[in-house]
Protein backbone atom coordinates (compact mmCIF):
# COMPACT_ATOMS: atom_id res chain seq x y z
CA UNK A 1 0.00 0.00 0.00
CA UNK A 2 1.38 3.17 -0.58
CA UNK A 3 0.37 7.15 0.41
CA UNK A 4 1.94 10.37 -0.92
CA UNK A 5 4.07 12.73 1.14
CA UNK A 6 2.21 15.47 0.89
CA UNK A 7 -0.20 13.86 3.37
CA UNK A 8 2.35 14.09 5.81
CA UNK A 9 2.46 17.90 5.60
CA UNK A 10 5.49 17.62 3.35
CA UNK A 11 5.20 19.40 -0.32
CA UNK A 12 5.21 16.46 -2.82
CA UNK A 13 7.50 18.72 -5.24
CA UNK A 14 10.24 17.96 -2.51
CA UNK A 15 9.82 13.95 -2.25
CA UNK A 16 9.87 11.10 -4.40
CA UNK A 17 6.22 10.43 -6.04
CA UNK A 18 5.44 7.44 -3.88
CA UNK A 19 6.68 5.86 -0.95
CA UNK A 20 5.60 1.85 0.72
CA UNK A 21 4.12 2.46 4.01
CA UNK A 22 5.51 -0.39 6.57
CA UNK A 23 2.60 -2.59 7.34
CA UNK A 24 2.19 -5.85 9.69
CA UNK A 25 5.55 -6.20 11.75
CA UNK A 26 7.16 -3.10 12.43
CA UNK A 27 10.60 -2.64 11.42
CA UNK A 28 13.86 -0.31 11.53
CA UNK A 29 16.72 0.51 9.42
CA UNK A 30 19.48 -2.28 9.20
CA UNK A 31 22.06 -3.02 6.91
CA UNK A 32 21.64 -5.46 3.58
CA UNK A 33 22.29 -8.94 4.37
CA UNK A 34 22.76 -11.81 1.95
CA UNK A 35 24.24 -15.33 1.54
CA UNK A 36 27.37 -13.98 0.59
CA UNK A 37 27.22 -10.82 3.43
CA UNK A 38 26.85 -7.09 3.62
CA UNK A 39 27.07 -5.52 0.16
CA UNK A 40 30.13 -2.71 0.33
CA UNK A 41 27.96 0.52 -0.47
CA UNK A 42 24.82 1.43 -0.36
CA UNK A 43 24.78 4.39 -2.88
CA UNK A 44 22.20 7.22 -1.82
CA UNK A 45 19.80 6.57 0.87
CA UNK A 46 16.67 9.01 2.14
CA UNK A 47 14.85 8.18 4.71
CA UNK A 48 11.51 9.74 6.80
CA UNK A 49 10.31 9.55 10.51
CA UNK A 50 7.19 10.05 11.62
CA UNK A 51 5.99 10.67 15.30
CA UNK A 52 1.88 9.84 14.08
CA UNK A 53 1.08 12.31 11.93
CA UNK A 54 3.72 14.59 11.91
CA UNK A 55 7.36 14.79 10.25
CA UNK A 56 10.22 14.68 12.98
CA UNK A 57 13.16 14.14 10.67
CA UNK A 58 14.30 13.84 7.32
CA UNK A 59 17.63 12.10 6.58
CA UNK A 60 19.60 11.76 2.76
CA UNK A 61 23.15 9.56 3.36
CA UNK A 62 25.99 7.89 0.81
CA UNK A 63 27.90 5.20 1.54
CA UNK A 64 30.93 3.74 -0.19
CA UNK A 65 33.41 1.04 0.83
CA UNK A 66 35.85 4.10 2.17
CA UNK A 67 33.00 5.89 4.32
CA UNK A 68 29.70 7.67 4.45
CA UNK A 69 28.40 11.06 4.44
CA UNK A 70 25.12 12.70 4.92
CA UNK A 71 22.39 15.85 6.31
CA UNK A 72 19.95 14.69 8.53
CA UNK A 73 17.36 16.92 9.57
CA UNK A 74 15.36 17.24 12.40
CA UNK A 75 12.43 19.26 13.77
CA UNK A 76 12.10 18.90 17.46
CA UNK A 77 12.41 21.59 19.39
CA UNK A 78 13.39 23.25 16.74
CA UNK A 79 14.24 22.65 12.72
CA UNK A 80 18.37 22.08 12.97
CA UNK A 81 20.28 20.48 10.03
CA UNK A 82 23.63 17.95 10.81
CA UNK A 83 26.28 17.34 7.83
CA UNK A 84 28.06 14.33 9.14
CA UNK A 85 31.29 12.61 7.56
CA UNK A 86 32.43 9.11 8.54
CA UNK A 87 35.98 7.33 7.33
CA UNK A 88 36.24 3.83 7.70
CA UNK A 89 38.72 1.63 8.46
CA UNK A 90 39.76 -1.47 5.96
CA UNK A 91 38.00 -3.40 8.58
CA UNK A 92 34.77 -1.21 8.14
CA UNK A 93 35.19 0.46 11.83
CA UNK A 94 35.02 4.02 11.83
CA UNK A 95 38.41 5.78 11.85
CA UNK A 96 37.17 9.36 11.96
CA UNK A 97 33.74 11.13 12.16
CA UNK A 98 33.02 14.68 12.06
CA UNK A 99 29.45 15.97 12.77
CA UNK A 100 28.40 19.59 12.24
CA UNK A 101 25.01 20.85 13.57
CA UNK A 102 23.17 24.56 12.15
CA UNK A 103 19.71 26.16 12.41
CA UNK A 104 19.04 27.27 8.90
CA UNK A 105 18.88 31.35 8.39
CA UNK A 106 15.07 31.24 8.36
CA UNK A 107 15.35 30.97 12.26
CA UNK A 108 17.55 33.90 12.97
CA UNK A 109 16.41 33.14 16.87
CA UNK A 110 17.69 29.33 16.47
CA UNK A 111 20.34 28.01 18.67
CA UNK A 112 24.14 28.50 16.90
CA UNK A 113 26.46 26.05 15.39
CA UNK A 114 28.13 22.72 17.03
CA UNK A 115 29.48 20.36 16.89
CA UNK A 116 32.12 17.68 17.15
CA UNK A 117 34.95 15.41 15.60
CA UNK A 118 36.19 11.89 16.96
CA UNK A 119 39.23 10.22 16.17
CA UNK A 120 40.01 6.63 17.12
CA UNK A 121 43.94 5.63 17.77
CA UNK A 122 44.07 1.95 18.94
CA UNK A 123 42.28 1.85 22.67
CA UNK A 124 41.33 5.65 22.55
CA UNK A 125 39.61 8.62 20.79
CA UNK A 126 40.15 12.02 20.82
CA UNK A 127 36.85 14.29 21.03
CA UNK A 128 37.14 17.49 20.07
CA UNK A 129 33.73 19.71 20.36
CA UNK A 130 32.73 23.01 19.22
CA UNK A 131 30.14 25.40 20.43
CA UNK A 132 27.49 24.99 22.79
CA UNK A 133 28.29 24.92 26.44
CA UNK A 134 31.46 23.08 26.74
CA UNK A 135 33.51 23.22 23.42
CA UNK A 136 37.31 21.46 23.85
CA UNK A 137 39.39 18.23 23.68
CA UNK A 138 39.14 15.20 25.75
CA UNK A 139 40.63 12.11 25.35
CA UNK A 140 38.15 8.71 26.06
CA UNK A 141 38.87 5.33 26.65
CA UNK A 142 37.44 3.67 23.47
CA UNK A 143 38.60 1.51 20.92
CA UNK A 144 38.09 0.07 17.70
CA UNK A 145 34.28 -0.47 16.73
CA UNK A 146 33.23 2.43 18.91
CA UNK A 147 30.42 3.64 16.82
CA UNK A 148 29.93 7.76 17.17
CA UNK A 149 26.44 8.93 17.69
CA UNK A 150 25.00 12.08 15.46
CA UNK A 151 23.13 13.46 18.43
CA UNK A 152 19.35 12.02 17.41
CA UNK A 153 17.47 9.40 19.42
CA UNK A 154 17.44 6.56 19.16
CA UNK A 155 20.39 6.81 16.24
CA UNK A 156 20.60 8.13 12.50
CA UNK A 157 19.95 5.77 9.96
CA UNK A 158 23.30 6.13 8.99
CA UNK A 159 24.73 5.26 12.00
CA UNK A 160 22.34 2.70 12.52
CA UNK A 161 23.53 0.57 9.73
CA UNK A 162 26.83 0.76 10.53
CA UNK A 163 26.17 -0.89 13.53
CA UNK A 164 23.71 -3.49 12.01
CA UNK A 165 27.13 -3.93 9.49
CA UNK A 166 29.56 -4.27 12.43
CA UNK A 167 27.61 -7.27 14.11
CA UNK A 168 27.01 -9.22 10.31
CA UNK A 169 30.22 -8.90 9.76
CA UNK A 170 31.13 -10.66 13.35
CA UNK A 171 29.09 -13.73 12.06
CA UNK A 172 27.78 -13.93 15.55
CA UNK A 173 23.89 -14.23 16.17
CA UNK A 174 24.44 -12.10 19.15
CA UNK A 175 27.36 -9.17 19.06
CA UNK A 176 28.43 -6.15 21.36
CA UNK A 177 28.04 -2.73 19.98
CA UNK A 178 29.16 0.64 21.53
CA UNK A 179 27.79 3.90 21.00
CA UNK A 180 29.79 7.10 21.71
CA UNK A 181 28.08 10.35 22.24
CA UNK A 182 29.75 13.21 20.96
CA UNK A 183 27.86 15.40 22.88
CA UNK A 184 27.93 13.75 26.26
CA UNK A 185 31.98 12.16 25.49
CA UNK A 186 30.61 9.04 27.03
CA UNK A 187 30.50 5.45 25.45
CA UNK A 188 27.55 3.02 26.54
CA UNK A 189 27.11 -0.54 25.52
CA UNK A 190 24.29 -2.02 23.58
CA UNK A 191 23.84 -5.06 21.29
CA UNK A 192 22.69 -6.07 18.14
CA UNK A 193 21.30 -9.89 18.09
CA UNK A 194 19.76 -11.58 15.07
CA UNK A 195 16.55 -13.63 15.99
CA UNK A 196 15.81 -14.42 12.21
CA UNK A 197 17.49 -14.93 9.05
CA UNK A 198 16.64 -11.30 8.33
CA UNK A 199 15.92 -9.32 11.27
CA UNK A 200 18.11 -8.27 13.67
CA UNK A 201 17.29 -5.97 16.84
CA UNK A 202 18.90 -4.19 19.60
CA UNK A 203 17.74 -2.56 23.05
CA UNK A 204 16.53 1.26 23.45
CA UNK A 205 15.63 1.66 27.14
CA UNK A 206 14.89 -1.98 27.81
CA UNK A 207 12.46 -1.96 24.93
CA UNK A 208 13.34 -3.90 21.72
CA UNK A 209 14.24 -2.21 18.51
CA UNK A 210 13.96 -4.51 15.26
CA UNK A 211 15.82 -3.77 12.43
CA UNK A 212 14.58 -5.89 8.71
CA UNK A 213 17.62 -6.61 6.15
CA UNK A 214 16.59 -5.50 2.76
CA UNK A 215 18.34 -8.72 0.42
CA UNK A 216 18.20 -5.85 -2.30
CA UNK A 217 20.22 -2.95 -0.57
CA UNK A 218 20.25 -1.24 2.60
CA UNK A 219 18.22 0.20 4.95
CA UNK A 220 13.96 -0.12 4.26
CA UNK A 221 12.70 1.26 7.48
CA UNK A 222 12.48 1.53 11.38
CA UNK A 223 9.87 1.35 13.79
CA UNK A 224 9.86 2.52 17.69
CA UNK A 225 6.17 0.83 18.43
CA UNK A 226 7.49 -1.22 21.10
CA UNK A 227 9.74 1.46 22.84
CA UNK A 228 9.75 4.94 24.57
CA UNK A 229 10.65 6.64 21.32
CA UNK A 230 7.38 5.54 19.07
CA UNK A 231 8.62 7.22 15.85
CA UNK A 232 8.43 5.10 12.90
CA UNK A 233 10.89 5.36 9.60
CA UNK A 234 10.78 3.79 6.09
CA UNK A 235 13.10 4.50 2.76
CA UNK A 236 11.68 6.92 0.46
CA UNK A 237 13.18 7.77 -2.98
CA UNK A 238 14.99 10.90 -2.53
CA UNK A 239 14.44 14.06 -0.66
CA UNK A 240 15.54 17.79 -0.89
CA UNK A 241 17.18 18.45 2.82
CA UNK A 242 18.28 22.01 2.19
CA UNK A 243 14.90 23.14 0.78
CA UNK A 244 12.67 21.32 3.70
CA UNK A 245 14.99 22.81 5.96
CA UNK A 246 14.22 26.26 5.03
CA UNK A 247 10.71 25.75 5.50
CA UNK A 248 10.48 24.13 8.63
CA UNK A 249 12.72 26.58 9.78
CA UNK A 250 10.43 29.56 8.67
CA UNK A 251 7.75 27.93 10.49
CA UNK A 252 9.43 27.28 13.85
CA UNK A 253 10.67 31.51 13.42
CA UNK A 254 6.57 32.99 12.82
CA UNK A 255 5.53 30.22 15.60
CA UNK A 256 3.86 27.49 13.86
CA UNK A 257 6.97 24.84 14.33
CA UNK A 258 6.21 21.32 15.80
CA UNK A 259 8.32 22.58 19.29
CA UNK A 260 8.84 20.18 22.11
CA UNK A 261 7.11 16.79 20.81
CA UNK A 262 5.67 16.26 24.71
CA UNK A 263 6.29 18.67 26.60
CA UNK A 264 6.15 19.37 30.43
CA UNK A 265 3.74 20.86 32.46
CA UNK A 266 3.34 21.27 36.58
CA UNK A 267 -0.11 21.25 37.90
CA UNK A 268 -0.93 22.86 41.62
CA UNK A 269 -4.09 22.26 43.18
CA UNK A 270 -5.38 22.31 46.85
CA UNK A 271 -7.66 19.39 47.22
CA UNK A 272 -9.40 18.32 50.39
CA UNK A 273 -7.34 20.54 52.54
CA UNK A 274 -3.68 19.12 50.28
CA UNK A 275 -1.86 21.24 48.58
CA UNK A 276 -1.19 18.56 45.37
CA UNK A 277 1.72 18.51 42.67
CA UNK A 278 1.77 16.73 39.79
CA UNK A 279 4.98 16.98 37.16
CA UNK A 280 3.84 14.83 33.77
CA UNK A 281 5.06 15.35 30.37
CA UNK A 282 1.96 15.82 27.75
CA UNK A 283 2.21 13.64 24.22
CA UNK A 284 -0.12 14.54 21.25
CA UNK A 285 -1.98 11.85 19.97
CA UNK A 286 -0.86 13.47 16.06
CA UNK A 287 -3.20 11.26 14.02
CA UNK A 288 -2.56 7.85 16.10
CA UNK A 289 -4.90 5.46 17.48
CA UNK A 290 -4.67 6.07 21.48
CA UNK A 291 -6.50 3.68 23.41
CA UNK A 292 -6.00 -0.08 22.56
CA UNK A 293 -3.48 1.62 20.58
CA UNK A 294 -0.36 3.60 21.46
CA UNK A 295 -1.73 2.99 24.89
CA UNK A 296 -2.01 -0.67 25.03
CA UNK A 297 -4.41 -2.53 26.52
CA UNK A 298 -3.58 -4.41 29.42
CA UNK A 299 -0.40 -3.15 30.02
CA UNK A 300 0.98 -0.42 33.11
CA UNK A 301 1.63 3.20 31.24
CA UNK A 302 3.87 5.95 32.12
CA UNK A 303 0.60 8.28 32.38
CA UNK A 304 2.56 10.96 30.29
CA UNK A 305 5.51 10.35 28.57
CA UNK A 306 9.62 10.62 29.12
CA UNK A 307 10.03 10.66 33.15
CA UNK A 308 7.47 8.92 35.36
CA UNK A 309 4.62 11.12 36.64
CA UNK A 310 5.37 12.30 39.83
CA UNK A 311 3.12 13.43 42.37
CA UNK A 312 3.03 14.76 45.45
CA UNK A 313 0.44 15.49 48.50
CA UNK A 314 1.43 17.21 51.51
CA UNK A 315 -1.44 15.74 53.87
CA UNK A 316 -2.78 12.28 53.66
CA UNK A 317 -5.96 12.57 51.73
CA UNK A 318 -7.99 9.60 50.03
CA UNK A 319 -7.87 8.62 45.91
CA UNK A 320 -10.28 6.20 44.96
CA UNK A 321 -11.33 5.56 48.77
CA UNK A 322 -7.73 4.47 49.57
CA UNK A 323 -5.34 6.10 52.07
CA UNK A 324 -2.14 7.73 50.46
CA UNK A 325 -0.18 9.28 53.23
CA UNK A 326 1.77 12.80 52.84
CA UNK A 327 4.60 12.25 50.55
CA UNK A 328 5.65 11.79 47.14
CA UNK A 329 4.86 9.11 44.86
CA UNK A 330 4.61 8.36 40.74
CA UNK A 331 1.53 7.56 38.88
CA UNK A 332 1.00 5.10 36.46
CA UNK A 333 -2.22 3.29 34.97
CA UNK A 334 -3.03 0.45 33.39
CA UNK A 335 -6.39 0.04 30.58
CA UNK A 336 -8.79 -2.38 29.07
CA UNK A 337 -11.56 -1.95 26.87
CA UNK A 338 -13.90 -2.36 29.91
CA UNK A 339 -11.77 -0.84 32.38
CA UNK A 340 -8.88 1.53 34.29
CA UNK A 341 -7.06 1.72 37.22
CA UNK A 342 -4.92 4.38 38.64
CA UNK A 343 -1.67 3.03 40.10
CA UNK A 344 -0.16 5.06 42.97
CA UNK A 345 3.79 3.79 43.51
CA UNK A 346 6.34 4.60 46.20
CA UNK A 347 9.31 4.77 43.98
CA UNK A 348 10.10 8.36 42.48
CA UNK A 349 13.04 9.94 40.17
CA UNK A 350 12.88 7.50 37.41
CA UNK A 351 12.13 7.37 34.08
CA UNK A 352 9.00 5.60 32.53
CA UNK A 353 9.81 2.70 31.38
CA UNK A 354 11.38 1.79 34.73
CA UNK A 355 8.02 0.44 36.72
CA UNK A 356 8.42 -1.59 40.04
CA UNK A 357 5.10 -3.33 40.96
CA UNK A 358 6.43 -4.25 44.01
CA UNK A 359 6.48 -0.64 45.02
CA UNK A 360 2.79 -0.05 44.14
CA UNK A 361 1.05 1.69 47.46
CA UNK A 362 -2.47 0.80 46.03
CA UNK A 363 -4.49 0.55 42.90
CA UNK A 364 -7.54 2.28 42.25
CA UNK A 365 -10.54 2.10 39.79
CA UNK A 366 -11.00 4.90 37.34
CA UNK A 367 -14.33 5.82 35.96
CA UNK A 368 -14.10 6.00 32.64
CA UNK A 369 -16.72 8.56 30.21
CA UNK A 370 -16.56 9.55 26.45
CA UNK A 371 -16.02 12.64 25.24
CA UNK A 372 -17.71 14.80 22.40
CA UNK A 373 -14.56 16.56 21.38
CA UNK A 374 -11.58 15.04 21.21
CA UNK A 375 -8.36 16.15 23.31
CA UNK A 376 -4.94 15.75 20.97
CA UNK A 377 -2.68 15.89 23.67
CA UNK A 378 -2.63 14.27 26.72
CA UNK A 379 -3.82 16.38 30.34
CA UNK A 380 -4.22 15.79 33.83
CA UNK A 381 -6.28 18.20 36.01
CA UNK A 382 -7.46 18.32 39.46
CA UNK A 383 -11.00 19.51 39.10
CA UNK A 384 -12.89 21.09 42.29
CA UNK A 385 -15.81 18.82 43.86
CA UNK A 386 -18.07 19.05 46.60
CA UNK A 387 -16.79 16.91 48.76
CA UNK A 388 -12.92 17.05 47.85
CA UNK A 389 -11.27 17.33 43.70
CA UNK A 390 -11.23 14.84 41.04
CA UNK A 391 -8.31 13.89 39.68
CA UNK A 392 -9.04 13.60 35.49
CA UNK A 393 -7.17 12.09 32.96
CA UNK A 394 -8.20 12.81 29.49
CA UNK A 395 -6.59 12.66 25.99
CA UNK A 396 -8.33 11.61 22.49
CA UNK A 397 -12.39 10.86 23.36
CA UNK A 398 -11.79 9.00 26.68
CA UNK A 399 -11.95 10.78 29.99
CA UNK A 400 -11.09 8.76 33.50
CA UNK A 401 -12.14 10.38 36.67
CA UNK A 402 -11.12 9.24 40.57
CA UNK A 403 -12.00 11.18 43.32
CA UNK A 404 -9.73 13.28 46.11
CA UNK A 405 -10.87 13.35 49.59
CA UNK A 406 -9.85 14.50 52.90
CA UNK A 407 -8.61 11.80 55.01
Amino acid sequence: MSRRLSLWGIPQKLLGPNVCLLAGVLLFAAACMGESGMRESSGRQAFIERLGSDTISIEVYTRTPEGFQGDLLIRSPVTRVAHYEATLTPEGAIQRMDVQWETPAENPEGPGPSGYTVTFDGDSATLETRGGDNPGTTRIEAGSGVIPTVGKTPLAFAVMEQAVRQAVASGADSFPIQLLSGTRARVSSNAIVRFAADSVRMSFFGRPLVAEVDQSGPIIGRSGRHTTFVAEGERISDVDVASLASEFAARDASGEGMGIASPTETVEAVAAGAGLSIIYSRPGKRGREIWGGLVPWNEVWRTGANSATAFTTDRDVEIGGATVPAGAYTLWSIYTPESAQLIINRQTGQWGTQYDEGQDLVRVDLTAEMLSEPVERFTIAVEAAEDGATLALSWDQNRYTVPIKAR
